[in-house]
């Protein structure tokens, strides 16, 4: 066993030492100054991959190549704010949702530190189908409101709310571009979102989708992997994977996947659109 391992082993033997070790490691992230990023052309703190740009490359190259076609930007699950200092280094205007208070407060500093002028809105909660509280799981870019995803157990409370109880008169006619990355909550969070998703403005959402990656234990497929998808479809809505093939996905070979538990898919992040030539706008490298 590594030192590594056997020091995470032994944290986590004794009583209170993994919080203390995340309160350290947390204060270290907050405290850190902002660092001007000479790959992204901003002044920005994060993960290691987001901080070098190499950070979901597929995800970010459909993003950079539709920002100019959209009137704003909207980021749920937007974390210390890697895409929405995108955006907003381009002038694009951002609605932003991220419930982890640690990733607001970084998020923060990285929009302080590059004196953005751009129209910018955050909301520091976590959306749904409905409006209350509800405990979160995890932390960083893998916190979640499922219990068990990808194993994590450590909780804390967040608000949730419905995107039309907050945000609606700020997309009113405007065209979106939607990025959702929430960890296996995107249902109901397109259940509380009709003024993104009826708009007549055209948006295109970039939506994560797990099909078997990090379920709670004794859940092989994502359980509402087709409800999911339906319920775009039925809006008009077209599926794209968001990598290199863009290959389209029909909701036959969702429904297989649920069923025979095999992943033909093959990807976890999708484009969904009713404008398909929008997709000729993406250039990847």
């Amino acid at each position: 066993m590594s030192f590594l391992k056997f020091a995470k082993t032994l944290i986590k033997k004794i009583p209170g030492a993994t919080d203390y070790y995340r309160y350290l490691h947390d204060s270290k992230a907050l405290n850190a100054e902002v660092v001007f990023r000479e790959k992204l052309g901003f002044h920005f703190n994060g993960s290691s991959l987001m901080e070098k740009g190499e950070f979901e490359p597929h995800e970010t190259a459909i993003v950079e190549n539709l920002f100019e076609f959209f009137d704003v930007f909207v980021n749920i699950g937007a974390n210390t704010g890697y895409y929405v200092c995108k955006a907003l280094s381009r002038g694009i205007p951002v609605v932003a949702f991220e419930p982890n208070q640690l990733n607001v407060n970084i998020l923060l500093k990285n929009i302080e530190a590059n004196k953005f002028e751009t129209d910018f809105h955050l909301f520091p909660l976590a959306l749904s189908n409905k409006n209350g509280v509800l405990p979160m799981y995890g932390a960083s870019t893998g916190a979640s409101l499922i219990y068990g995803w990808a194993g994590q157990q450590n909780q804390y409370l967040v608000p949730i709310s419905k995107f039309d109880s907050i945000a609606e008169t700020l997309v009113n006619s405007k065209s979106c571009l939607v990025l959702i990355d929430i960890e296996g909550s995107e249902l109901n969070c397109l259940k509380g979102a009709d003024a993104l998703i009826k708009s007549s403005e055209n948006n295109v959402f970039l939506i994560e989708i797990t099909v078997c990656q990090h379920q709670p234990s004794g859940i092989s497929i994502n359980p509402n992997l087709v409800d999911t998808f339906n319920l775009m479809f039925s809006y008009g809505y077209n599926a794209f994977t968001a990598n290199k093939k863009l290959r389209k996905i029909e909701i036959s070979e969702v429904i297989k996947v649920a069923s025979t538990k095999v992943d033909t898919i093959r990807a976890h992040n999708f484009i969904f659109t009713k404008n398909v030539d929008i997709l000729k706008k993406i250039i990847f490298d």
